[in-house]
C-alpha cells in the first residue's frame, strides 16, 4: 500500500510544524506534496530540509486544486490535509487503516448536512431554526472519540485514489467553498461510499494536536464564507438524488 499525503499551503505559516509531523510518522510516507496557492509564504528555505514535492500555482486553485493535482501520483491511498491541523505521529496509519477496514473517507471532523425544514421529516429531526437535536450534533473536532458515520468530512480526508474519479464526475456548484461535501456527497451518490469523522484512541492517533487551536485565526474559511452558499452545495446535491443520513 503506497501513501500520498498532500499539505496544503496559502497563508498560514504552519508547514514546517506539518512537515516535521509528516517525516515521524509510524508509517512509510510514499509521497509528500506540498501544494501551494500564491506565493504569500516563503518555503523555499524549508526544501533542504525535508524531502517533498513542491507544487506552486501563481493562480489560486483554491479548495478544488489539491484534490485534481493527486491525479497524477501513484499512491492506493490519498491523504489531504487543511494547513490548521498538526497530525500525531500514528494519524497517518491509523486513518489509512480506517479507511481500507470501513471502505470509507475517513476525516478529522465530521458534519451532518445543513438541510432545510422540508427536508427535515416534519420536524421530526430539526427545530424551527435548522437546529440539531441532541441526537445530531456533529461528532467532536478533536481528542478522543470513535470513529461515527458523518454525512461529509474535513480538516482531513483520507482515501482510496480511485475515488476521485467520483468527485470529478460532475461540476462542482461554485469553486469558491464545498469541496468536502462535493467529494463526499459525489462518492456516496455515485460510488456507495460513505463518510466518517476517523476514531482517535489517543493523542498519538489524533490528527490534530493543536486541539483546533490553529483554526480559529482570519484565515479559517468558516469566517469568510456565507452559510448560504454552502447550503446551496447541499441542495445542489439533494438535487441530483442525494440523501443525508437523517433521511435514509
Amino acid at each position: 500500500m503506497s501513501i500520498a499525503v498532500l499539505l496544503t499551503q496559502w497563508k498560514r505559516n504552519n508547514l514546517e510544524y506539518q512537515l516535521n509531523s509528516i517525516v515521524n510518522q509510524t508509517i512509510k510516507i510514499d509521497y509528500i506534496i506540498v501544494f501551494q496557492n500564491e506565493n504569500h509564504v516563503n518555503i523555499d528555505h524549508l526544501k533542504s530540509k525535508y524531502n517533498f514535492i513542491h507544487v506552486k500555482s501563481d493562480y489560486n486553485t483554491k479548495y478544488f486544486g489539491r484534490f485534481a493535482f493527486l491525479f497524477s501520483i501513484p499512491s492506493d491511498i490519498c491523504i489531504v490535509m487543511d494547513d490548521d491541523i498538526l497530525p500525531g505521529p500514528n494519524c497517518i496509519k491509523n486513518y489509512a487503516n480506517q479507511c481500507i477496514n470501513k471502505n470509507g473517507i475517513i476525516g478529522g471532523n465530521g458534519r451532518i448536512g445543513l438541510l432545510s425544514d422540508k427536508y427535515c421529516d416534519g420536524g421530526k429531526h430539526y427545530d424551527g431554526c435548522n437546529r440539531f437535536s441532541s441526537s445530531l450534533k456533529h461528532p467532536i473536532d478533536y481528542g478522543l472519540r470513535k470513529g461515527v458515520n458523518v454525512d461529509f468530512v474535513g480538516h482531513l480526508w483520507c482515501f482510496k485514489k480511485e475515488w476521485l474519479y467520483y468527485m470529478f464526475s460532475v461540476k462542482p456548484y461554485t469553486y469558491d467553498t464545498g469541496e468536502d461535501m462535493h467529494f463526499c456527497f459525489s462518492c456516496k451518490l455515485f460510488g456507495g461510499i460513505n463518510s466518517y469523522v476517523g476514531e482517535q484512541n489517543n493523542l498519538n492517533e489524533s490528527c490534530d494536536t493543536a486541539m483546533n487551536k490553529l483554526a480559529e485565526d482570519e484565515h479559517a474559511s468558516w469566517r469568510t464564507t456565507k452559510m448560504s452558499l454552502r447550503k446551496d452545495v447541499e441542495q445542489y446535491w439533494i438535487d441530483k438524488g442525494l440523501k443525508y443520513i437523517i433521511n435514509n
